[in-house]
């Protein structure tokens, strides 16, 4: 789990250092170049959200009421959203057996390895790398065809995010320090959500956002997060 954590966070730390902007993406040209082979049902893994409420000298503390909610928010809103935008139909995770559950765990922890190197490699935007955006070749293996034959998916959705909210006393900090002419970050909300082939494991298509003003804990806010996360899936709707 804290293996996961630290990945995220790095992720979430390299959005930070950027300006606001528009999800970004990185999709498999397999698919781009055949869009009737995009997965028409798919099965959502549990969603991994880390919610951390950040103390006034911006010490993290993770909250397992928030993430919760977070997770919730998540689940109900991706549903929701692939079926009005005609993306895919988005089905729950089954009822697994211990063993399974481990499983699933480990290439859930797994994706997130892959998914970093997917963010700072496979969109192609840096010139040493930009043949990756080509070369796509990242995978988690075949180890969740399992979950294909129980449940008929095609594809997997896994959606990976932190979120760092700051307390109140953060808050009449951050007014004090703005008097002095000190700026301090007030938190950061950060998501990625991918789909996996479950017959072969390769990634098809990632997406990443982030914000310095939703809560992840606000209906209205994941809605935001997520609908610019599939924007980015690729085709006609």
């Amino acid at each position: 789990m804290m293996r996961r954590f630290v990945c995220v966070v790095l992720l979430a730390t390299s959005v930070m250092a950027s300006p606001a902007q528009a999800a970004m993406s990185a999709v498999n040209p397999a698919l781009l170049q055949n869009l009737d082979t995009r997965p028409k049902k798919v099965v959502l893994l549990p969603p991994q959200m880390f919610v951390f409420e950040l103390s006034a000298g911006g010490v993290p503390t993770r909250m397992a009421d928030w993430e919760a909610e977070a997770r919730d928010n998540i689940r109900a809103t991706a549903v929701r959203l692939a079926r009005d935008d005609g993306l895919f139909e988005l089905i729950p995770a089954p009822a697994l057996a211990a063993a399974e559950l481990d499983h699933l765990d480990a290439h859930i922890g797994l994706y997130d390895r892959v998914a970093q190197s997917v963010f700072v490699y496979g969109r192609g935007e840096q010139a040493a790398w930009a043949h990756k955006k080509h070369e796509f070749d990242y995978t988690v293996g075949p180890g969740l065809a399992f979950l294909r034959e129980q449940t008929g998916a095609d594809a997997a959705l896994i959606v990976l995010g932190s979120d760092f909210i700051s307390s109140g006393g953060r808050r009449a900090a951050f007014i004090a320090g703005l008097a002095l002419g000190i700026v301090m970050p007030l938190g950061q909300a950060f998501i990625t959500a991918g789909v996996v082939d479950l017959k072969t494991g390769d990634v098809q298509w990632m997406s990443f956002d982030s914000s310095s003003s939703k809560d992840t804990r606000k209906p209205a806010d994941v809605d935001a997060l997520m609908r610019d996360l599939y924007q980015t899936w690729p085709g006609p709707r």
